[in-house]
């Protein structure tokens, strides 16, 4: 058997500011827009493209974070420590820095996380290996 990862699925507070938050710090962009019928959830897809995507799923119901966090997390990955920076500057500014950035070793590369408005973790790094095309 073969399979691919396709998804990641969020319980999020609220969509828009989910989707804001996504686009302005990941640079992705709403694929997909609609409400669930049978939990009359809002729901969006947000990615680059449909290889692979957050599905943030809207309810009344407050996330909960799970015992893992802080290990729990995104990742993304970019292409200087310079964009690190950046994005770890900007955070700054609006309170979302939760650490970084930092050298962790030729492993974790270089590293800043950030939080969405419902706290979940989002990682940027760069010089991992993760994610590079063979």
């Amino acid at each position: 058997m073969k399979s691919e990862l396709t998804h990641i699925a969020l319980l999020v507070s609220n969509v828009d500011s989910t989707a804001d938050f996504y686009i302005k710090y990941c640079g992705l962009k709403v694929l997909q827009r609609r409400v669930d019928p049978k939990t009359g959830y809002r729901v969006i897809w947000l990615g680059a493209d449909l290889n692979f995507v957050i599905v943030a799923l809207e309810s009344e119901k407050k996330p909960i974070q799970s015992i893992a966090k802080p290990l729990s997390h995104l990742g993304f990955s970019l292409e200087s420590r310079e964009e690190v920076d950046q994005i770890a500057m900007v955070a700054r500014e609006e309170g979302l820095l939760n650490y970084g950035p930092v050298y962790f070793d030729s492993v974790v590369g270089y590293i800043c996380e950030i939080l969405d408005p419902d706290g979940n973790s989002v990682e940027f790094s760069y010089g991992q290996e993760l994610g590079k095309k063979n």
